[in-house]
């Protein structure tokens, strides 16, 4: 959506509060009938937000505000495709009014040469100020800007729906997110809709998903926000089911997968391997391209000191394994990460 001369990319939007503007993903209409935690929270989170703008003024400041988290709140700023230097490259929000000041490089023209020589998909004259995957509140900008162009950001879309590893949670940074990683690598688009804790694949979340219309293929990954809870295996195989079956009906690809490699008890051992054997099934009943999550990150050691998200290097092992799959399936040929 469109707001002060801003794209605000993967935002369907702002809720105007005392702290500023925060950053829906799903409208709040479509929360209501979702479950609590991600009406209350993880829809507010800012996972693969980006401000996107070209720069009218010499410079452009941002201000943003972060609620306070454990991690840090530090938010990437690119030019196009390309990672701003030193100057402008990373910047911490904090907890008040923090100011982001941003220009273009002087290198403009060679920045332009690079995105032209290696078919980058972004123009390097649209900034993109990546938001970490905190609650994040814009509170406005001071210099001028224009939305971005036509034809500065590739027409390809890729929608990643999932839990808090899809969110990004232990990638260290969003650019280091599966999500962003398979987008970069495929040089297209990417919309992060990952719910931390919440993904819970209503039939209400399958349906608002379908009916946007800005996305070309998705991954599903689906299963582990479920483990601790007192749901019937019937219940959530019929759950995934009608969750699986919009996604068939409305045609675009789909790519399926379940609950990646983790390192919890045998109990959650046992919960997940069942869980797996329900995914497969019901992907392979509607014709959808599966792969299990252990196969996509198999590494035990990949996975961080909280026994269930993977690191920074299992982020990349499950972008490259599943770039393959994507790949393979899209466009008949295998790829890999560079």
């Amino acid at each position: 959506m469109q707001f002060d001369e801003i794209e605000f990319h993967n935002v369907a939007e702002l809720e105007q509060t005392e702290q500023g503007y925060k950053l829906r993903r799903i409208p709040r209409s479509v929360a209501a009938n979702l479950n609590e935690g991600l009406q209350i929270r993880s829809s507010n989170f800012a996972s693969g937000v980006e401000l996107r703008f070209r720069i009218k003024d010499e410079e452009v400041k941002i201000h943003l505000r972060a609620e306070e988290r454990k991690e840090a709140q530090t938010a990437l700023i690119y030019f196009g495709s390309i990672q701003g230097g030193w100057q402008y490259s990373t910047k911490n929000i904090g907890t008040e009014d923090t100011v982001i000041t941003i220009k273009y490089p002087d290198n403009m023209e060679c920045l332009e040469e690079i995105t032209d020589k290696a078919a980058l998909p972004f123009s390097p004259y649209m900034v993109r100020v990546v938001l970490p995957y905190g609650i994040i509140s814009y509170l406005g900008r001071e210099g001028k800007t224009e939305p971005p162009h036509p034809g500065d950001m590739p027409e390809e879309c890729y929608l990643a729906y999932g839990s808090s590893i899809t969110h990004g949670s232990l990638a260290l940074a969003p650019a280091y997110a599966y999500s962003f990683l398979i987008a970069e690598k495929m040089k297209v688009d990417y919309l992060n809709q990952g719910y931390a804790g919440t993904a819970h694949m209503e039939a209400e979340m399958a349906e608002y998903l379908v009916g946007r219309k800005d996305w070309s293929f998705a991954t599903l990954e689906m299963g582990v926000n479920m483990l601790d809870t007192e749901l019937a295996n019937e219940e959530y195989e019929e759950r995934i089911h009608k969750f699986l079956e919009v996604f068939k009906e409305d045609g675009r690809p789909v790519f399926v997968t379940d609950i990646f490699t983790h390192n919890g008890g045998k109990p959650k051992q046992d919960r997940t391997t069942v869980f797996r054997s329900i995914v497969k099934r019901q992907a392979e009943c509607l014709g959808l391209p599966y792969t299990p999550g252990n196969e996509l990150l198999n590494r035990v050691e990949h996975v961080s000191a909280d026994f269930t998200h993977p690191t920074g290097e299992g982020h990349r092992e499950i972008a490259e394994n599943w770039c393959r799959k994507l790949y393979y399936f899209l466009y008949n040929r295998e790829s890999s990460m560079p």
